[in-house]
Order: C-alpha cells, then sequence, then structure tokens
C-alpha cells in the first residue's frame, strides 16, 4: 500500500483523476488515457482498481485507484474487497523491489477507532436549539430566473432555473428532472451528489451533471428530481474543501440553505407536490445529509442516505452529525457496502442507523456486498430505493 500511494501521490488527483478513465462509462486499453503519475505510471486513477499486498484488520484486502466506473474520489480514498472478490472491475500491477520488504510493510494495516459514538451523549435541547439558529435563514424573495429546458430524454425534461440563496448575495441555479409519462403534481426528490462532482469542472449548463445515476431511475419510476448546485459545487465551487466531519461550519449551513430554499421554490410551483417530498443524498451528501434532514424534516416524508455514515474525524459545534441523528424523527433508509472503507460498516454506519431517533419500524439498513459504491449492485439497490419510495410518499398515480 506504501508503494502504491508513493507512486500516485493524492495530491495530483485533481490533475491526474481528469485524464484518466475514472468515472466513465467503460474499460479502456492500458494507456489510452494521458493521466499521468509522478513516476511515468499511467492508469492509476480508474480503469481498473488494483490489488495491493496488503490487508486491512479483518483480512480483507485493499484495492486501490478505483476503476473506470468508480466516483473520482476513489482514486486517494481506500476500498477493500475479499481477497476472493472476482469483479471485472478489479485489476492489478506489478512493481520490482529492490530490496527485501521489511515486515512491517505488509502487515495488516489497522484502522484507528477514531470516535466512540456508543459513549457520546448529544447535546441538550438549549445547546441543539442555539445551533439551529446557526442554520436560520431570512424569508427573501427568490427573483427566481427560468432558463427553460436545458436537456431532454426519453424519460425526462431537464428544467433550469436560479435563485437567490438568502445569503451574501449569492445566486444558485437549481436543475429539475420531470419525468413525461406522469400527470403533475408530482413526487419530488431533492437530491445531493457525491464528491464525485467536485472532480467535474464544468456541467456544461445541467447537460453534464454527476452522479445521476443514483437517481436516474427514480425519475423513470413517475417521480422528479431536484438538483440544486451547491456552495462549493460546479460554478460555485470556491473552497476545495473535500468532505469530512471537521469541515468549516458555515460551509455545512451554506448548504443547508441551500437546501432549504430550494424546497421554498419548489412550493411555489403548481406542478409540484409539496405534501409528498423526499430527500436522497449520496456519500457526501449521505453524511451531511442527515444534518439537513433532520432540520427540514417538518418538509419532508422520508429521507434516503446512500453510501454514507459519520465522519470519524472531531466536528465543530454546530455540525456534529450525532447531535442531529437522535432527532431525526421521520422515515430512513440506508444503502450501503459491506466492503465501504470510507463509512466503514462497524465504526460508521451502524453507529449512525442506531442512533437515529427514528422508529424501528420506520427505519432500515440495507446492506449490499459492495465496497463504498452501491450502484455496483444497481438492480438491489433500484428495488430497495423504489419500494421505499412507494410506501412512503406512495405509489406514483401515472
Amino acid at each position: 500500500m506504501q508503494q502504491w500511494y508513493a507512486a500516485a501521490p493524492s495530491n495530483v488527483g485533481r490533475y491526474v483523476g481528469p485524464a484518466s478513465n475514472i468515472a466513465t462509462k467503460a474499460l479502456a486499453p492500458v494507456g489510452a488515457y494521458k493521466g499521468v503519475g509522478p513516476y511515468g505510471t499511467y492508469d492509476m486513477a480508474g480503469n481498473v482498481r488494483e490489488w495491493v499486498a496488503s490487508a486491512d484488520d479483518s483480512q480483507h484486502r485493499f484495492i486501490l485507484g478505483g476503476s473506470w466506473r468508480s466516483p473520482a474520489y476513489l482514486y486517494f480514498d481506500p476500498e477493500v474487497l475479499s481477497p476472493f472478490d472476482r469483479s471485472g472491475e478489479n485489476g492489478f500491477r506489478c512493481v520490482k523491489n529492490t530490496a527485501p520488504l521489511p515486515a512491517a510493510a505488509v502487515a495488516p494495516i489497522k484502522r484507528v477507532e477514531a470516535r466512540d459514538f456508543a459513549k457520546y451523549k448529544p447535546v441538550s435541547d438549549d445547546v441543539f436549539h442555539a445551533y439551529q439558529r446557526l442554520y436560520a435563514y431570512p424569508n427573501l424573495p427568490m427573483r427566481e430566473t427560468d432558463s427553460g429546458v436545458v436537456k431532454e430524454t426519453a424519460d425526462w425534461r431537464e428544467e433550469k432555473v436560479t435563485i437567490d440563496t438568502g445569503y451574501r448575495g449569492e445566486r444558485m441555479a437549481i436543475y429539475l428532472f420531470l419525468p413525461k409519462k406522469v400527470r403533475p403534481p408530482y413526487q419530488t426528490v431533492l437530491f445531493f451528489p457525491s464528491a464525485n462532482v467536485d472532480f467535474i469542472a464544468d456541467n456544461k449548463n445541467g447537460t453534464a451533471l454527476g452522479d445521476i445515476g443514483f437517481f436516474d431511475y427514480i425519475v423513470q419510476s413517475g417521480r422528479a428530481v431536484v438538483y440544486p448546485t451547491y456552495q462549493d459545487i460546479y460554478e460555485r465551487r470556491v473552497q476545495y474543501s473535500l468532505p469530512r466531519g471537521g469541515q468549516s461550519i458555515q460551509l455545512t449551513t451554506d448548504r443547508y440553505k441551500d437546501a432549504a430554499r430550494t424546497l421554498d421554490y419548489l412550493a411555489t410551483r403548481p406542478d409540484i407536490d409539496s405534501s409528498k417530498l423526499g430527500y436522497l443524498g449520496v456519500s457526501m451528501g449521505s453524511a451531511e445529509g442527515v444534518i439537513y434532514t433532520t432540520l427540514m424534516q417538518d418538509r419532508l416524508k422520508t429521507a434516503i442516505f446512500l453510501d454514507g455514515g459519520y465522519f470519524l474525524d472531531p466536528p465543530p459545534p454546530g455540525g456534529d452529525q450525532a447531535d442531529f441523528a437522535p432527532r431525526m424523527k421521520k422515515p430512513v433508509l440506508m444503502v450501503n457496502g459491506r466492503y465501504d472503507y470510507v463509512f466503514s460498516l462497524e465504526w460508521s454506519q451502524n453507529p449512525m442507523f442506531a442512533m437515529l431517533g427514528t422508529p424501528a419500524k420506520d427505519k432500515q439498513h440495507v446492506v449490499l456486498e459492495t465496497p463504498h459504491d452501491v450502484t455496483e449492485q444497481r438492480p438491489l439497490l433500484v428495488k430497495a430505493v423504489l419500494d421505499w419510495l412507494d410506501r412512503y410518499l406512495g405509489r406514483v398515480n401515472e
């Protein structure tokens, strides 16, 4: 593992990733993409993820760099799998050692448990009410600008609207994916993407948005999806942060306001059924989403968290997921990978699910036999999500 990261350091990911076969649609011949590392290596970002000899403390093996279909951030975030996994996305790279490796270099790598959530006591209601004030925003005019249809497929029409965010004079584009085969008003799902979008410099006016594969089937089912350009993604990317528990509280509160203002805008549209709204977050959008959905749960019927869990690094006051999860009462579906090393089953997923304040009958944790990206078992993912939406938003009336 040490050797692999020496040849593929994380700090070059922003430059190597866009020139490599990662977050694309197909495997490519070796060297077809020109993303070259500092030591002249090709295809370390994507194409196939690469086995290394290092094991974790559960005797799974690390597999690094991501594959052609992986989110771009898996270039530098490690994954683990059973050594018997035979996915077509897996490969290996040879290395010639100039001397025998020390035993420590190939010893199992133990994860350090940064937080023990079983012992965590959420803040008092008085403190939580003070936190809520951090997220409050003024009820200002939307000053919306309708740019009309930006893209059309057989299943949906994608429209772009721009509104005021309600803070610092900023504007935000919102993209609405409206189903073609269902009459309005539409059940609608508010979407928050993964950090994969941090590597998309230009969404081409909404025609090249990232992570659509996490929700396209929802639109095909007859529901609308709304996709805001949250603070620090796409054209609003100014802080260049990566998801973590310790991110700036201003970024977290800005993103909440973006989500809430989006719901405010939806309430002005007669083609949206604001009594049947859900939330779907992926990875970053799930981890942060437990904060956002708790704060706006009175406006939502349900929340769905894919590839998410608790961050393990220390958060700032007002930004600790573990202060929010116990106060979430609405139905929650979590879908995760058993081998996820970003949000581990034992230390991240299970603690968050256990701490959710949702009644047991209204929360479910589906664990798929995947690493971080649950779309690797897309049919099971689609069924779990659509069954959940049918249950809590109701079946779509065509």
